[in-house]
């Protein structure tokens, strides 16, 4: 078992480097809802920018809204959206416990989130489900949804849940050196790292860059000020560039002559590609 805790907005700015000693890994919060910007975690770069720089391995959840097929699409693309360029070693969560969906028919609750975490694994990724215990005891029990993994919140000294769990979050108030005030606190069952490798999931694999100085490529997203992706110049669609110089192991590793660009945003039309 790993020890892990599951962090947002509320946390505010943590010290990764006074939390890393006491923990195995992290499930950040990305964002919540539909695909809108304002509704990113506005911390969510930041903690995954220092998880990834500190070798803190680290998954996402997504805090969901969704009553609806269309808004459960949106949320995909919302996690999609923020997700692309992060090497995840834990699981893509979706966090079912907001008031509007409990008020749902069951079947029309798990058909939302059967429907969320299919897509997510159709785009390579290790999907789960969080909720509270009494909710996968009611609202999402379904076999319909034992495909997939659950992260229990049972706040408790004892783990009672009988389906298929892969992580517990035990506490609610956890205190560590680095964060302001409580945590959350969390088990991990599974090796999720060598699962997921293992599985060639959460496109681990895809770090090798693509392109080269010289090369021209198209460009449809966000340009950016600097290499670490801190500062958004403008956005682009469908544009041409000429690579003029890439950096290994940054967030945005293409430089163009408008800025820099991330690996997931630059693509060709050459069909050999």
């Amino acid at each position: 078992m790993r020890k892990g805790i599951d962090v947002s907005s509320y946390q505010g700015r943590i010290d990764w480097q006074k939390v890393k000693p006491y923990i195995d890994f992290a499930i950040i919060r990305c964002g919540f809802g539909n695909d809108v910007r304002s509704q990113d975690d506005v911390y969510f770069e930041r903690n995954a920018k220092m998880c990834k720089e500190l070798n803190i391995p680290f998954g996402v959840y997504l805090f969901s809204y969704a009553t609806t097929l269309d808004e459960a699409r949106s949320e995909v693309e919302h996690t999609l959206r923020l997700i692309r360029d992060k090497r995840l070693e834990y699981p893509v969560f979706l966090d079912v416990e907001s008031r509007r969906q409990m008020a749902l028919k069951k079947e029309d609750l798990v058909e939302i989130v059967k429907y969320y975490c299919e897509e997510m694994e159709r785009h390579g990724y290790y999907v789960g489900i969080y909720a509270s215990l009494d909710r996968f005891r009611s609202n999402l029990d379904s076999r319909e949804l034992d495909a997939f993994d659950k992260w229990v919140a049972e706040w408790n000294d004892r783990f009672t849940y009988r389906g298929k769990a892969g992580m517990w979050q035990h506490t609610s108030y956890e205190e560590l050196a680095g964060i302001r005030g409580r945590v959350d606190g969390d088990i991990a069952f599974y090796d999720y790292p060598k699962i997921i490798r293992e599985a060639h999931l959460n496109h681990l694999e895809d770090s090798t860059l693509k392109y080269r100085v010289g090369d021209e490529v198209y460009v449809t997203g966000p340009i950016y000020e600097d290499r670490e992706a801190s500062k958004e110049i403008k956005t682009v669609c469908d544009t041409l560039y000429r690579i003029e110089e890439v950096v290994e192991g940054s967030e945005a590793p293409y430089r163009i002559v408008d800025g820099y660009v991330k690996a997931n945003d630059v693509y060709t039309k050459n069909t050999e590609e």
